[in-house]
């Protein structure tokens, strides 16, 4: 279902923290659908001199807008886009020429990629998965100043053209896919409002798993999270191969008439399967130090060992 959000003018005390906690609550997922009036507002990011914005996003959009912001119609902005198939950044401070960047990984693959962007003065750093790039500015002032909100998925229809700095960016398509854990710092941003966004947390993981690898998905506190236990891998989404991987005892079960092979196990622990016909034929190997250890075991009662090298 699509909703509008919008935080009024009058609250209480009590009522502004119950807005701001739900606030932060629906902004840990987002779908965008592509269409033409789409956007969503947040507050501010403070990224006049340093600061860090991340979040995660799948699409198979190849031109989009992905967020803006701006000094208020005047020379400073930065804009992170889609453009043929790849981020693109683009930002300026103090009416000098922009800096731009273009990532060689491409992100319409319909896969999860998490997105890192990092101020730094003149430099804005742009991290996407394992792909890092920095772009510089050449400019006599080095903060960047900001005067609007952080819009994401497309520009607001109230913006006037002379209020954005970037005049193309009001022309770009809107984002067409899923966006998640958008923190700046280690917090969530204030929603403000937004216009043709759904949001459902629940959605990721039963229809947009971002774990990968058999990670199992829950949502804590309002951010997606991947439990990596017994999947052999690590990493926020289980994506990052485990040291031990290719350490300890695993055992193969096979039929000698079938040739049928079987793998059981992999990990520390010496684990043993069973394959019942006529007869049960069981290798099950260790690996210690340089050796292969092999011990053949017919019905789990009697066998040999035989050690050979990797």
């Amino acid at each position: 279902m699509t909703r509008k959000w919008r935080c009024g003018a009058k609250f209480s005390r009590a009522s502004v923290w119950l807005v701001l906690v739900v606030a932060v609550a629906v902004t840990a997922a987002l779908e965008f659908d592509g269409l033409p009036g789409q956007w969503v507002r947040y507050g501010p990011w403070e990224a006049k001199a340093t600061g860090e914005l991340s979040f995660t996003m799948k699409t198979n959009i190849s031109k989009a807008v992905v967020l803006y912001l701006d000094d208020g119609g005047n020379c400073d902005f930065l804009e992170l886009l889609i453009n043929d198939g790849r981020l693109q950044l683009r930002f300026a401070i103090h009416c000098g020429e922009p800096a731009s960047l273009h990532m060689e990984t491409p992100v319409n693959d319909e896969r999860w990629h998490r997105v890192l962007l990092t101020r730094n003065y003149r430099e804005t750093m742009l991290v996407m998965d394992g792909e890092s790039k920095v772009a510089e500015v050449k400019s006599k002032r080095r903060e960047m100043m900001v005067a609007s909100d952080l819009y994401v998925g497309g520009i607001p229809p109230d913006v006037r053209l002379s209020a954005l700095t970037s005049s193309t960016v009001k022309y770009e398509p809107p984002f067409r896919g899923l966006i998640a854990n958008l923190k700046l710092g280690e917090t969530p941003p204030a929603l403000l409002d937004s216009q043709g966004v759904k949001n459902d947390l629940e959605y990721l993981c039963t229809k947009q798993n971002p774990c990968s690898n058999g990670g199992r998905c829950s949502i804590h506190d309002s951010e997606v999270l991947c439990d990596c236990s017994n999947t052999g891998y690590k990493g926020k989404y289980c994506t990052e191969g485990s040291e031990d991987k290719d350490s300890g005892s695993s055992c193969l079960t096979f039929h000698l008439m079938q040739s049928q092979v079987t793998h059981c196990g992999v990990g520390r622990e010496r684990r043993f399967a069973l394959y019942r016909e006529k007869q049960v034929q069981q290798v099950c190997f260790e690996l210690r130090g340089n050796f292969l250890e092999l011990q053949k075991k017919r019905d789990m009662w009697d066998g040999e060992t035989l050690r050979t090298e990797k």
